[in-house]
């Protein structure tokens, strides 16, 4: 599968992010602190289902925000479509589905 776009809200310090990837080569670059690195470990949780670098789940919240999700927007190698999505609010388990419908671990 090939990641066509991916949407975060509230992820770390990324309020509001929507980005659309090319198929070829996708580059990262800005200042300290810009979110980089969270955009990989949001793309990383929407794989693994959990963060590269926090084990507490609640912490990948935003500070002013009660909830977080990530949206994933996948081509797979027939050409259809694949969506994941991955949210979280506070004090509540945290929720996967796979093209809409939830699934199990």
């Amino acid at each position: 599968m090939i990641l066509k776009r991916i949407s975060i809200l509230n992820y770390k310090n990324l309020e509001e992010v929507d980005l659309t990837f090319s198929p070829k080569l996708n580059c990262l670059f800005g200042a300290n602190g810009m979110g980089k690195t969270n955009l990989l470990d949001a793309l990383y949780f929407l794989s693994f289902c959990k963060s590269a670098g926090n084990p507490i789940d609640s912490q990948n919240i935003r500070h002013e925000a009660d909830f977080f999700v990530i949206q994933g927007f996948y081509e797979k190698a027939d050409g259809s479509p694949e969506e994941i999505y991955c949210g979280m609010k506070r004090r509540q388990k945290k929720q996967f589905k796979r093209n809409k419908k939830e699934y199990q671990r």
